[in-house]
């Protein structure tokens, strides 16, 4: 024994270091002191899992609020009460939104009829009475012309020539005497000038090739002028120098003379104006009438109409607004919705939660999620029914989005139960038991007699009289057991000594 013990001192001493190492380890993995121990080498079953707490959710969870504004006309549900999707929950007063939605088909309507209209053309009758429009807007022209020459010719040789002696001649003379003589030589000389203006007018009122514009422009610029010319009497008889020459008295009828004869002319153009403009937009209503609706007319109606047709689907749309309805079937909770309440949209009014499609929500460290694969088998218990209840759960989503849970990296994992579970419900927390991998038959060895050496494994086989290390492979771990590919034989004795 001495002779082994001294000729194998070296290898005593890397059992002892393993040992250490393996007591090291299994104290660290238990409380309690290690004990050292020899285990026969078997088959059996190893199930690798991976165990995180987990919270049950409803598939379906949201609190439900009004898109519109306005007051609760019904509430259709009391709270706790299950219903199904569709069902009307509450409503708002509608009576203005049947009005918009009124308003809005009439305003589209009315679009519709005017693009109508202007796609089939106007109709002769239209046409007709534009024609007659333009034939009485122009005979009011020609009126108001023949009057236009009555007021200019009666203001200059019937009441502003009272103020001139020898008026009509080429050589008038002023009778008001004022400080600025340059004035008076101007008014006699327009005096001189307006006379033949008039004259002109005249004769084109009875010419038969005058037109409508050609009269209009004579028309105008004639009474443009002699308006000009008193303007310039008018101001020369505010001026005037009364005195024994021209008696007060005569100053003032001259005064009173000049002022009638600058209000006809200005009653005369103002009339013209707009008996022109009347002829001028009857003209243009008959052509435009003739000619029919442009490309550019069409596609702007059309317009109208599309934005009309927005119009009216948005006033049914929030019509069907007042109407809060189930998206899907849950049960009612939170309900805080009472008639006569006013409510803005946003505001939630009750919370509907699907307790038929519960899932479980768990989050896995980044070190075991690629362990977890969606169709993966795992056992739930709920603190509300105890660790010794289980339910049976599969994983149907794994996150590929990392999160931060208590400080850590993780991903999330959704689960849902096998078959629906009485008395479970949302909001309810446990733990999540998913297991990863599961080999039956297999042989297998405590994981604490299993020693990791930089990733190489290796254990402590003995014969009854001496213990050797001999390098293993491993396949997946358990809660407690390690999985031996590779190494052991079934009834090898391993020890941690």
């Amino acid at each position: 024994m001495m002779k082994f013990l001294s000729a194998n001192k070296w290898w005593l001493g890397a059992v002892v270091i393993v040992a250490l190492a393996g007591g090291t380890y299994w104290y660290i993995r238990s409380s309690a002191p290690p004990t050292f121990t020899t285990y026969t080498v078997a088959k059996g079953n190893v199930v690798e899992s991976v165990n995180e707490p987990g919270t049950v959710s409803a598939e379906n969870n949201v609190n439900l609020s009004f898109q519109e504004s306005g007051e609760i006309a019904s509430v259709n549900v009391v709270e706790g009460q299950t219903v199904g999707a569709g069902t009307a929950l509450a409503s708002l007063s509608d009576s203005s939104l049947n009005a918009g939605v009124l308003q809005a088909n009439a305003a589209l309507a009315a679009a519709q009829a005017e693009l109508d209209g202007l796609a089939s053309g106007t109709r002769p009758e239209e046409i007709a009475i534009d024609q007659t429009a333009v034939t009485n807007a122009l005979a009011s022209l020609s009126a108001t012309e023949g009057s236009a020459y009555t007021a200019v010719s009666d203001a200059v040789t019937n009441q502003a020539d009272n103020l001139f002696s020898n008026p009509q001649s080429n050589s008038p003379i002023f009778l008001i005497p004022n400080t600025d003589s340059q004035l008076t030589i101007n008014i006699q000389s327009q005096r001189v000038a307006v006379g033949p203006v008039i004259a002109a007018f005249y004769a084109a009122l009875n010419a038969m090739s005058s037109t409508p514009s050609t009269l209009f422009t004579i028309a105008n610029n004639t009474l443009s002028q002699a308006q000009s010319y008193l303007d310039a009497v008018a101001l020369a008889t505010s001026n005037a120098i009364s005195g024994s020459s021209l008696p007060a008295a005569t100053l003032a009828q001259y005064k009173v003379d000049i002022g009638v004869a600058r209000t006809e002319v200005g009653a005369a153009i103002t009339a013209l104006t707009g008996a022109e403009s009347g002829y001028t937009s009857a003209e243009g209503a008959l052509t435009l009438a003739v000619a029919g609706a442009t490309p550019q007319q069409l596609e702007a109606q059309k317009a109208a109409v599309l934005q009309a047709q927005a119009a009216a689907s948005a006033a049914q749309v929030a019509l069907s607004n007042a109407t809060l309805v189930a998206p899907f079937a849950g049960t009612v909770e939170n309900l805080t919705a009472q008639v006569g309440q006013v409510v803005s949209p946003s505001m939630p009014v009750l919370t509907l939660v699907n307790q038929s499609g519960l899932k479980i929500v768990t989050y896995v460290s980044d070190t075991d999620v690629a362990k977890v694969v969606a169709g993966e088998k795992a056992d739930v218990t709920l603190d509300a029914f105890g660790t010794g209840t289980s339910f049976a759960a599969t994983v149907t989503t794994v996150g590929t989005t990392q999160t931060t849970v208590n400080g850590s990296p993780a991903y999330e994992v959704i689960l849902h139960f096998t078959s629906p579970e009485p008395g479970v419900s949302d909001g309810m927390t446990g733990n999540v038991n998913i297991i990863a991998a599961e080999h039956d038959n297999v042989i297998e060895v405590p994981s604490l007699l299993v020693i990791n050496n930089n990733n190489s494994y290796f254990v402590l086989v003995s014969d009854g009289k001496t213990v050797t290390q001999r390098p293993v492979t491993i396949g997946i771990t358990g809660a407690s057991t390690t999985e031996i590919t590779s190494g052991l034989n079934v009834g090898d004795q391993i020890t941690n000594f």
